[in-house]
């Protein structure tokens, strides 16, 4: 049997009853403005295989929680604290995450595919292997973010913020980088078919190539590290 990484918080492991409790009184706190019920704290909880899917989880706490292989598709996460917590392997396709904050947390082999994370916090956090196909990360923060080998296809990193991020390894088919900062980013073997760098700030990034670049959209504004050029890659339809 699958059993959560070794070093899992197994603190604290609420029954089934408990955590229904939970939820309801989170739904009151939600709809009367925190004037009823209780937000939800599972922070430093043991939740894997917790299934959450389609559930309204407004600022929830999961601070530090082990949610390994919990499913949450579908579910509202906005403006959740799930900083630090163990999400390897959940599933979160079509979840919404936006103004969430998932700092240092552990999105390895998660899925996130249509996933809405617009103004979400990802700073330090491993998305590795992860699966972020179409999701949506406009002006999200995912500074020194490990994304290596993932595949982030038809993805948007709109005006995001990748700065040191490792993408080694991954796959970028179709994503819009658009006015997004990837300065000093690590890009070797990165896939980068279709994807639109028009605006993006690329200075100092670490192993991109000409040949991958020229896969790619850029256009006058985008700023490039020395010795490459938008001239062997692809005009913006704007330009």
């Amino acid at each position: 049997m699958l059993m959560p990484p070794e070093g899992a918080a197994t603190d604290s492991t609420p029954d089934p009853d408990a955590i229904a409790r939970m939820r309801a009184d989170h739904a009151r706190w939600l709809a009367s403005d925190g004037e009823d019920g209780a937000r939800a704290d599972f922070s430093g909880m043991a939740l894997s295989d917790v299934r959450f899917p389609g559930a309204d989880l407004r600022r929830a706490l999961f601070a530090d929680a082990t949610l390994f292989r919990a499913d949450f598709a579908g579910a509202d996460l906005s403006e959740a604290d799930l900083s630090g917590a163990n999400l390897n392997r959940a599933d979160l396709a079509g979840s919404t995450l936006q103004g969430a904050v998932l700092d240092r947390a552990d999105l390895s082999d998660a899925a996130l595919g249509d996933a809405r994370m617009e103004h979400a916090s990802l700073v330090e956090a491993s998305l590795q292997r992860a699966w972020l196909g179409r999701a949506h990360l406009e002006h999200a923060t995912l500074t020194r973010a490990d994304l290596h080998g993932a595949w982030v296809g038809r993805a948007s990193f709109e005006q995001a913020n990748l700065e040191g991020a490792m993408l080694v390894g991954a796959e970028f088919p179709g994503t819009s980088f658009r006015d997004a900062s990837l300065r000093s980013a690590y890009f070797g073997g990165v896939t980068l078919a279709d994807a639109d760098f028009s605006g993006a700030d690329l200075g100092e990034v670490r192993n991109l190539t000409q040949a991958q670049l020229a896969e790619a959209t850029v256009d006058e504004r985008t700023i490039l590290p020395p010795g490459l050029d938008t001239g062997r890659s692809r005009a913006s339809a704007a330009g």
